[in-house]
């Protein structure tokens, strides 16, 4: 066999051996990044990311909020007390009515009936007498 043949010979085997260390390589970067992936797109990593991410947002929201509510009290204070308006209505309609109403009920009667005697017919008969008088059985 000719020098030239050998040293080819010899560099192919080189090349090859370099040619399946790079492909081992290649083979564990490639499980690595698998593993990675596996475990970033597990249902509880991808909860707690997300969840992260929620609890930031919400402290810069909170923070900014907070910003607007010291640099503008009197619009926040106004706002706030329309929030409480709203939510507390009815109780405030019924008072304001029975404010310039100018009488209370005295004439009504109310009941509570439990809905889970199923004995009990949920129509109360008319009445025809006033608190005053009293009901006798």
């Amino acid at each position: 066999m000719s020098k030239d043949n050998k040293d080819k010979k010899d560099a192919s085997l080189v090349e090859l051996e370099r040619a399946k260390l790079e492909a081992e390589l290649a083979k564990k970067r490639l499980t690595a990044t698998m593993s990675t992936l596996q475990e970033r797109l597990r249902p509880g990593a991808l909860a707690n990311e997300a969840w992260t991410g929620v609890r930031e947002k919400g402290g810069e929201i909170a923070d900014n909020t907070m910003q607007k509510v010291k640099d503008r009290p009197a619009a926040a204070g106004g706002v706030l007390a329309a929030l409480l308006v709203y939510l507390a209505r009815d109780p405030l309609w019924a008072a304001v009515t029975k404010l310039f109403r100018g009488q209370d009920d005295q004439d009504l009667v109310t009941t509570k009936v439990s809905r889970k005697d199923k004995n009990y017919d949920l129509a109360a008969p008319p009445v025809s007498r006033s608190v005053d008088e009293g009901v006798s059985a």
